[in-house]
């Protein structure tokens, strides 16, 4: 299980966490909702354990082949999508299969600079998901994809992650209830928990985005 420990985090003076705690269980996809700017990405790399506490403990996923969506794309510009896939030990017919997953078969050859950003998007998705793993942390996974895509790849993701453990970093509610069994609606300065709730407590994304507002 993964576990924040009254953990303290800032950067210089501006206090992100103080004496924060949360936890999130294996197996389950678990989505810490709100607002940009507050921490949300902080709180993913802390977990991830690209950041390091700086008071209390964080006992992370007992993951031993973590997979990661960035907010950033992080492609390898010198690559071609087939090679970006490569270039994380993935097989070539794997490779392939996912980039027909996400619609970029017939782009497999094409750098990163010719590739819309939306192209971009699904390609550093299709990585992560063809690398596979038992845990998986992303961050806006589905940032500026149009709606058709959004829905298409979005199934893609639920797929991918069932039964395995997810910490999923958003702002949109429609993600937060199409991806995830928990929904952590988190925010403020410190960052801190405003709401937890199973998804099973909403019978819609709107229902849950007009929630988002009476908390946030």
């Amino acid at each position: 299980m993964l576990e924040f420990k009254n953990v303290d985090f800032s950067y210089g003076e501006k206090v992100i966490l103080k004496n924060f705690c949360f936890s999130a269980k294996e197996g389950v996809s678990t989505a810490v909702l709100g607002p940009s700017g507050f921490g949300k990405t902080t709180l993913l790399e802390l977990a991830a354990g690209f950041l390091k506490p700086q008071g209390g403990e964080i006992i992370p996923f007992d993951a031993k082949r973590p997979s990661f969506v960035f907010q950033e794309d992080r492609l390898l510009p010198w690559c071609t999508a087939l090679e970006n896939l490569a270039a994380v030990n993935i097989e070539k017919e794997k490779a392939m299969q996912y980039l027909e997953k996400v619609g970029l078969s017939a782009d497999a050859d094409k750098y990163p600079d010719e590739l819309s950003g939306g192209m971009q998007r699904r390609l550093a998705i299709a990585r992560a998901l063809a690398f596979g793993g038992d845990c998986y942390y992303m961050d806006e996974p589905l940032r500026g994809l149009d709606i058709k895509t959004f829905t298409e790849v979005l199934d893609i993701i639920k797929s991918e992650l069932a039964e395995k453990a997810a910490l999923i970093i958003t702002h949109s509610p429609a993600e937060a209830f199409s991806l995830c069994d928990r929904i952590v609606v988190a925010g403020g300065e410190p960052f801190e928990i405003k709401a937890d709730r199973p998804k099973s407590d909403f019978k819609s994304a709107e229902e849950l985005e007009s929630f988002l507002k009476t908390v946030i």
